[in-house]
């Protein structure tokens, strides 16, 4: 894992502290879709936010690859987890854990969901921005994609931050001894060749994929 992006290569050089074995459970496949999306999620939810056991959490994109990862997460801490994600997708939220469900496409989400501890968006822009007006006086929003969400937070009255990932090896053995556990689970929407990179950015864009999307660069 590197602090940079945007390039796709078959080798790679990382720091012993960046890195954990895959878990035996898995194959390569589903191993190389939790790292990023699992890390960004813990480190949004408990190292920014504190989320805590008994505490109420909002997931905005809880179908997509890293509010998969989320809804699993905050359920094993003992949190009380609302998703959004459009209606098709409420079977799969639902059955990642989360104990409500809002359908985006049917109301705004904003309307329903009141008084939340925390609220984890994986959306930005305008969805970033109404779910502020969900978090109780004192809440907190911790973004993974909106950098201005400290400033926005001020506007509102709460606390708000934009997470930057970091490697972290320990995290990663915690997030495997979940996985060992049945405690989390992975979701591969699909695995596209190293040819088919163009399709598999806007499979990602499109905002409608389950999971997380996996490129191969060997066959």
């Amino acid at each position: 894992m590197s602090s940079l992006s945007g390039g796709y290569t078959e080798y790679a050089v990382a720091k012993p502290d960046a890195i954990a074995p895959k878990p035996d459970s898995l194959n390569f496949e589903n191993a190389a879709s939790i790292s990023i999306a699992a890390l960004i999620a813990w480190q949004s939810m408990f190292d920014v936010a504190n989320l805590s056991s008994g505490q109420s959490i909002l997931i905005t994109g809880a179908s997509g690859g890293v509010g998969s990862m989320a809804v699993q997460l905050a359920k094993a801490k003992g949190a009380f987890v609302i998703g959004t994600a459009s209606g098709k997708n409420e079977p799969f939220v639902r059955a990642l854990g989360a104990d409500e469900f809002v359908d985006y496409t049917a109301q705004p989400f904003e309307d329903v969901v009141k008084n939340m501890d925390v609220v984890f968006d994986t959306i930005g822009g305008d969805t970033c921005e109404r779910a502020f007006q969900t978090l109780k006086k004192g809440g907190f929003l911790v973004s993974a994609v909106e950098p201005q969400a400290k400033e926005k937070a001020k506007e509102f009255g709460v606390q708000g931050s934009w997470l930057f990932c970091q490697p972290s090896a320990k995290q990663l053995v915690e997030i495997n001894c979940l996985i060992e556990a049945g405690k989390l689970k992975t979701h591969v929407e699909t695995v596209l060749s190293i040819a088919d990179v163009k399709k598999a950015h806007q499979l990602s864009q499109s905002g409608r994929t389950r999971g997380k999307i996996v490129l191969q660069v060997r066959a």
